[in-house]
């Protein structure tokens, strides 16, 4: 792993939260890293190793929860704090929702992000 791949992954570790590719950029900048693409680059390299996840539905990156995976999962977001939940998908679930995808596209990949209240946010039941 590069300088700035290891700088990136540690500050979205840190976040413990979603963050956006210029919300990173702000807090590695102390480091050296004071380019957008430089960002982005380290971003892509460490998605590929699996080890950062995009949220597509946030525009935000967030480090994985098992150190490095297959990319096979879905994420579980609140709504109010930004808690992010992976969700592992075995071969036998990745391969049901890309059956979802009409006859004239042909599916590459699935994202699969679920929005709702976390535990702590939940309000709770009068008693």
């Amino acid at each position: 792993m590069s300088r700035n791949q290891e700088k990136i992954l540690t500050c979205l570790r840190q976040a413990m939260e979603p963050m956006s590719a210029y919300a990173i950029l702000d807090r590695v900048r102390n480091a050296g890293i004071s380019h957008p693409p430089t960002v982005y680059r380290a971003l892509n390299d460490l998605m590929q190793k699996g080890m950062v996840h995009r949220l597509q539905s946030r525009s935000a990156f967030v480090a994985c929860d098992h150190g490095a995976c297959d990319g096979k999962l879905a994420f579980a977001i609140c709504r109010r704090c930004d808690k992010v939940v992976e969700i592992p998908l075995s071969d036998e679930d990745q391969a049901g929702l890309l059956g979802l995808a009409p006859d004239e596209i042909s599916p590459e990949q699935v994202t699969l992000e679920i929005a709702g209240l976390c535990v702590v946010c939940s309000p709770t039941e009068p008693a």
